[in-house]
């Protein structure tokens, strides 16, 4: 929480103000991206669990998230060092999407019979998460991934 407020106030134009975020306050705020990240619900939910408007949840998330992303980047591991001396699993699975028709085949994964985005997900055995890839379209094979 102090970093993010430390990185807000360093910023010669922060995306907002810590002291005017009457609705939440910075902390609530922060809270609120975090769930956002980790549960993924729809806007109009986590408004009515902070109880604020979906308009307020969308401009926190589109001020903090890269806010959130900063302070966290200097925290993630180097997928070698966290796996050296483990054994890893290495699997991939298609992240599905709706049928974009502006990307033609490109999402259309032939082996799920279905649209989306193929992701590898290296993990321990005990299921410790280590790294997960770029997302590539659906219809490249999971060893292109």
């Amino acid at each position: 929480m102090a970093w993010v407020h430390r990185v807000l106030v360093e910023d010669p134009d922060p995306p907002v103000v810590p002291e005017r975020m009457w609705a939440l306050g910075l902390y609530k705020s922060v809270v609120l991206v975090l769930f956002l990240l980790r549960q993924n619900p729809v806007q109009e939910a986590a408004a009515e669990l902070f109880g604020i408007s979906q308009a307020t949840v969308s401009r926190r998330w589109t001020a903090l998230l890269p806010v959130v992303e900063k302070v966290l980047a200097c925290h993630v591991p180097d997928p070698a060092d966290a796996s050296a001396g483990r054994i890893v699993l290495v699997d991939g699975t298609l992240v599905t999407t709706w049928d974009w028709a502006s990307e033609g085949t490109a999402l259309f994964s032939g082996k799920h019979r279905d649209t989306g985005f193929n992701l590898q997900v290296a993990a321990t055995l005990a299921g410790d998460l280590l790294t997960v890839s770029a997302p590539v379209p659906g219809s490249r094979h999971d060893m292109h991934a």
